[in-house]
């Protein structure tokens, strides 16, 4: 290219020279000829280097503008000790959980009898607002954390032993490390929520509004301690730990809970949960052991359809005298149907046995009976509605109306929950 201009140029100025030969001698000829000749010359070579310099800018700039990015960005992280990079791996969540709930056996005071959570008779309760913070561990890095502050009504009800403040609850915080060996040890350190039970803490991800009687009265809701976890097989998870025991997040004695449990997914469409915890639980007693057995099954026949069975059996050293055993047993049956992504159904029926009246109503033993049905409604993918009607009977007049002792209960409640 560069040549042709050349030429091109050396043609132009023979001509212009040519035309004015006949004005100038032979000697002033040659001599302007030699000087544009090196004009020319500089020109080109000026050329040549501009063209060189972009060629090398075009076949590399997008390259180096990236390297220089990188560069910066690594910088800056380097400047500000992994800042940015921490905190792109912590995620937020978090939900806030109103209700109402009337009981029809129209009570004047005192709370809903064998229930945990929806207490409050005639009444609409913040049950729930919730934050958590989480840094899952990952063999890239592998320590983590998490932890759930949790206010409202249900802070008070799993309220552990050693905690002050009543309508605010850590419900969880712990460390997390995911040890190299094998397929990763995974090892939690602080406050957690049990391994027990169909249901849980947070009602968004149960089925109904109200919790079970097993959930409420048959087993633990948090622990304080140590957990281990390990992939035995590709579908079968094994857990351990050590804590203080139920609820508790100071200790009450000297002794030490411990619970096990095995994770078993037999497919996309069956799964078996198996849990156990031994230890003593009574205030300054070490060596008065409770036990508890905790079972629980899903199974999902269709697409839309799935069912849950939960069976507990619990056990306790001196725990109706010195000398005198008490124990605890039920079992809860569940059912949902999803019509579509935003509307489902869902039943719920359950015995629970108290011989002694160890866990639900102090000193009084009875035989309980519930079954609940609930409509769910998520009109948004963050919003879950949901009314539910619960009813509730007794071997034993637990209940009231009009202030008069009758053996059942009946409750309507409506609840809306924001998810984000």
């Amino acid at each position: 290219m560069l040549k042709k201009v050349f030429l091109l140029m050396m043609a132009s100025l023979l001509c212009c020279c040519l035309s004015f030969a006949d004005e100038l001698t032979k000697d002033e000829l040659i001599q302007k000829l030699t000087q544009r000749v090196e004009q020319l010359e500089k020109k080109v070579e000026e050329l040549n280097k501009k063209q060189g310099v972009y060629e090398n800018i075009s076949g590399s700039s997008e390259e180096v503008i990236q390297k220089k990015v990188e560069d910066a960005l690594a910088k800056k992280e380097e400047q500000s000790g992994g800042l940015a990079k921490a905190l792109k791996s912590i995620t937020l969540s978090g939900f806030v959980d109103a209700a109402y709930t009337y009981n029809f056996n129209r009570l004047n005071s005192g709370t809903n009898t064998a229930r945990v959570f929806d207490t409050e008779p005639n009444s609409f309760t913040l049950q729930a607002a919730k934050i958590a913070l989480e840094k899952l561990p990952t063999p890239e890095d592998r320590v983590g954390f998490r932890t759930d502050v949790l206010f409202g009504q249900d802070a008070k009800i799993i309220k552990p032993y050693g905690w002050n403040t009543d309508d605010v609850n850590l419900e969880q915080a712990y460390a997390d490390i995911l040890f190299p060996p094998g397929k990763g040890l995974d090892v939690k350190a602080g406050k957690f929520v049990t391994l027990a039970g169909a249901e849980v803490i947070e009602s968004k991800d149960n089925w109904n509004f109200s919790r079970s009687l097993l959930f409420g009265y048959a087993i633990p809701f948090t622990h304080t301690g140590l957990r281990a976890s390990y992939p035995l097989m590709d579908n079968l998870t094994g857990f351990f730990g050590v804590n203080n025991g139920w609820d508790d997040i100071k200790d009450n004695n000297k002794g030490k809970s411990f619970e096990t449990a095995l994770a078993y997914t037999v497919s996309d469409k069956l799964s078996f949960n198996l849990t156990g915890i031994f230890g003593p639980e009574q205030p300054s007693n070490n060596h008065s052991n409770r036990a508890l057995v905790d079972f629980v099954a899903t199974y999902k026949p269709f697409e839309k359809i799935t069912l849950k069975l939960n069976t507990d059996y619990g056990h306790e050293d001196d725990a109706v005298a010195p000398g005198k055993n008490g124990e605890w047993a039920g079992i809860a049956g569940y059912i949902r149907y999803d019509v579509n992504n935003w509307l489902s159904f869902s039943n719920r029926t359950e015995y629970f046995s108290d011989p002694q009246g160890l866990r639900v109503v102090a000193g009084t033993p009875q035989d309980l009976w519930e079954n609940t049905l609930t409509t769910e409604v998520r009109p948004f993918k963050n919003i879950i509605t949901r009314l539910e009607y619960r009813y509730d009977a007794s071997s034993k007049d637990v209940f009231t109306k009009n202030e008069t002792p009758i053996d059942h209960q009946s409750t309507i409640a409506a609840e809306a929950i924001y998810i984000f």
